[in-house]
């Protein structure tokens, strides 16, 4: 359970505006916050790009939005003027206090302190809802796969990540990596806009960019199979660097030319890698091997 919450009480008063670097040091200052880069707290400190950003969104007077990562609530106000509800989730006590000032008036907001990966994130808002949040490039892997896996998953996930990160996830074939995959068993990721440096305050090295999930009603492995599924699919991501026969070969304890074999017969070229794969591959290998493979099995023939 969080560790505390409150709903931002009716309070009359002058918005500040929060997309301006001044007004991000003097509420930072009274505060305490520390721009903390475990936490990724570099804020959106540009009017203009807020504006892209919130159309970029799509929101309606219907939805209930949970955002992880409020800050010092820029994004926040603009989701609480368009939407019906929002509950933001902030780890950092020191923002936390923050927001009972910048989010005053927004009687339809709920701060929520505490760790996200702590937390059921469809318990938190309820159903239907949508994700949206400014995160660090450590929290992404770990959050995208406890949003996507949950059975109460929300309708449409939209971050602002690390552009390097973003563009990997959103990659086509050919430069995919274990979270890609990760991502694409789920959903379709688009990335929708790029947001330089300079716009953040305290400034960041790299860009960022916007991706949206739109979350299938069903995964495109079967959720039973899915343990298995990623345990495969992890073993041909750590010898990526090796043709696809290789990690084949260990798992099912089978000659080089056994494993060759068996990719032909399902259309799938030996000489590939890992990363080439497009997801009907990756399940027609899952399908054709799901009961013979065994991780961490080593073969005794040579591979």
């Amino acid at each position: 359970m969080p560790s505390s919450y409150f709903t931002c009480r009716p309070i009359a008063s002058k918005a500040l505006d929060l997309a301006s670097p001044g007004t991000i040091r003097a509420v930072a200052r009274r505060f305490g916050v520390r721009f903390e880069r475990k936490w990724g707290q570099t804020f959106l400190a540009d009017r203009d790009y807020l504006d892209r950003l919130v159309s970029q969104l799509e929101l309606t007077a219907k939805d209930r939005v949970l955002e992880i990562g409020p800050g010092l609530g820029v994004l926040t106000r603009e989701l609480a003027q368009n939407t019906s509800a929002v509950a933001a989730v902030e780890i950092d006590p020191a923002c936390v206090r923050a927001l009972g000032l910048t989010l005053r008036g927004l009687s339809s907001v709920r701060i929520i302190e505490g760790d996200i990966l702590k937390l059921a994130p469809g318990e938190l808002i309820g159903p239907p809802y949508r994700v949206v949040g400014n995160i660090p490039y450590n929290l992404t892997g770990a959050l995208l796969v406890q949003l996507l896996a949950q059975a109460a998953a929300p309708d449409r996930i939209d971050l602002l990540l690390q552009r390097e990160v973003a563009e990997r996830l959103a990659a086509p074939p050919g430069a995919w990596s274990l979270a890609t995959l990760a991502v694409r068993v789920y959903g379709e990721p688009e990335l929708e806009l790029t947001v330089p440096p300079e716009a953040f305050y305290p400034t960041p090295k790299v860009a960022s960019s916007l991706l949206r999930i739109v979350p299938q009603a069903q995964p495109s492995i079967p959720r039973g199979d899915l343990s298995d599924f990623f345990s495969m699919a992890r073993a041909f991501f750590q010898a990526r660097r090796k043709q696809l026969p290789f990690a084949l070969a260990r798992g099912l304890g089978l000659t080089g030319a056994e494993a060759k074999e068996r990719l032909r017969v399902i259309g799938i070229d030996p000489a590939r890698r890992a990363e080439t794969l497009t997801l009907d591959e990756w399940r027609r290998l899952f399908d054709s091997e799901r009961g013979n493979w065994k991780p961490g099995r080593s073969s005794s023939r040579s591979a």
